[in-house]
């Protein structure tokens, strides 16, 4: 029986003077783990009317048939020939697949119409390539205006279309070249080239009545150095991007920018860029964001826990297991809305909640004042930890800037210590939870402290003995506040 061989893709174009040429065949798996296929030659026809058999053999490591190309005669062939697989299987000859084959020329390449205008410098871009010869390219490198040379990555789409990777992110605009070498062929195909910087577009700017910052939008905005808007002289902040456009956030000085504008006044900003031009856009004024300010806060400790043997060394610490309670004045609008809320948050993001009058949280003392209770445990999870922070968030879904609330803070339990002489003099602290001490001291200068490794899971930690009943320890969440121990009676040195 015959082997089924077939083309993997009859409508691929190779070319015959690649050296490494490979055919790629299905069909037939003992052509790679036998000898039954054999004599195998690839049967081309010239444009003279002579044949000519090229000598193959099958190469499973090259997945395919691999045909000797080195007596090819390209000038021989016609641009474009058939080849067809001979060979014997067994004991009886075979015809396998045919096979298109191109002769590598000079030849005019086009550049696709969508990619005109694609090479824009400071970035890779991708550009497509067509020509009937893209099968026989070996080759693909930009050269710039000074001839610097750049070796690109490239791959062929079809028999007429390349895909190449154009690395342009320390290039200038300008005049370039792509150099496409062919095998069999000394000299290169050359296509002429533009390389653009990409225009800057304004889309909108926006600015919060009475905000010193607003957000202008377009792309390429890292190109802009100055914004106006009526007496105001805005300086370039942080940009970053969203939604595939530009976001720039752009700065004034507070007290000018206080009452300059009121929401819903029609007005248009001019934008300089670096390389002098000058634009203008529509500015939108926005409804004022909301402002709060923080006039007073409490930690209460938890009525129903187990008091803390621990003293916090800074009043803006705030134990897990305690409770937050915080007054807030309104700045704007005039009243605090009843379905305004106030967000805390750690310093990353990673916990937040929202304090509402809904939940019970938020209580009017009057139109101005509202009384705000954070429960850390409950409301951000026993792994927050850090600076907490809170906003004001309006009822159009408008925030208001982020102001410190208080530094969260774990605490372990601590039981007590007991200090012994032999064999040598020692104390042990006991308690619950001790991986979330960074340092225990004898005392409050820490000349010689004990430091927690990371891991620590023991109930008992050994310290140095003790010269009075107080501890001094540094908590894991703050580690740069001295915080102290007050053992009782029964816990002290014996």
């Amino acid at each position: 029986m015959l082997p089924p061989l077939k083309a993997v893709d009859p409508k691929q174009i190779f070319c015959v003077a690649n050296p490494a040429l490979v055919l790629p065949v299905e069909g037939a798996p003992l052509v790679f783990v036998t000898n039954l296929a054999h004599n195998l030659t690839l049967h081309l026809q010239t444009k003279s009317g002579s044949s000519l058999d090229l000598p193959a053999e099958a190469d499973a490591g090259r997945g395919g048939i691999v045909v000797n190309t080195q007596a090819v005669q390209a000038g021989a062939l016609g641009d474009e020939v058939s080849g067809v697989l001979h060979g014997d299987w067994g004991f009886k000859p075979f015809d396998g697949p045919r096979f298109y084959l191109r002769t590598p020329r000079a030849a005019r390449w086009k550049v696709a119409s969508k990619d005109a205008s694609a090479l824009i410098v400071g970035r890779s871009d991708t550009l497509h390539l067509q020509s009937e010869d893209a099968s026989c390219v070996s080759e693909v490198t930009m050269k710039d205006a000074q001839g610097k040379s750049t070796v690109t990555s490239w791959k062929a789409l079809r028999p007429d279309e390349i895909e190449v990777q154009v690395p342009l992110q320390d290039a200038a605009a300008g005049s370039v070249t792509m150099v496409v070498k062919k095998f069999g062929l000394r000299e290169a195909d050359e296509i002429p080239l533009h390389t653009y910087a990409e225009a800057g577009r304004l889309d909108s700017f926006s600015i919060h009545a009475g905000d010193p910052n607003g957000i202008l939008k377009g792309t390429r905005l890292d190109e802009v150095t100055t914004l106006e808007l009526g007496a105001l002289h805005f300086k370039p902040g942080s940009l970053s991007r969203a939604n595939q456009q530009d976001e720039l956030k752009l700065m004034t000085e507070p007290v000018t920018a206080s009452s300059m504008f009121s929401a819903g006044d029609q007005l248009f900003a001019h934008v300089t860029w670096k390389d002098g031009r000058a634009l203008d856009v529509k500015a939108i004024i926005e409804s004022p964001r909301p402002k709060v300010e923080l006039i007073s806060k409490s930690v209460q400790p938890d009525p129903d826990g187990v008091p803390s043997l621990v003293h916090l060394g800074n009043p803006d610490e705030l134990p897990q297991d305690a409770r937050l309670n915080f007054f807030l004045r309104v700045q704007s609008p005039e009243n605090f809305p009843p379905n305004e809320k106030i967000e805390v948050a750690t310093a990353d993001d990673s916990f937040r909640v929202l304090l509402s009058m809904a939940d019970g949280n938020l209580t009017l003392q009057d139109s101005k004042t509202v009384f705000a209770v954070l429960d850390p445990m409950k409301h951000l999870g026993p792994s927050a930890f850090g600076p907490l922070k809170f906003r004001p968030v309006g009822t159009n879904n408008v925030d208001g800037d982020w102001q410190p609330l208080a530094n969260l803070v774990r605490i372990p339990t601590l039981e007590g210590v007991r200090c012994v002489s032999l064999p040598e003099k020692q104390c042990s602290l006991t308690g619950k939870k001790l991986f979330l001490l960074d340092s225990v001291s004898a005392d409050a200068d820490f000349s010689n402290p004990v430091t927690v490794p990371d891991g620590f899971v023991d109930q008992t930690l050994i310290i140095p003995p003790l010269k009075s009943k107080t501890l001094y320890i540094k908590l894991r969440d703050d580690p740069s506040k001295v915080a102290s121990v007050v053992l009782p009676a029964s816990a002290a040195q014996q």
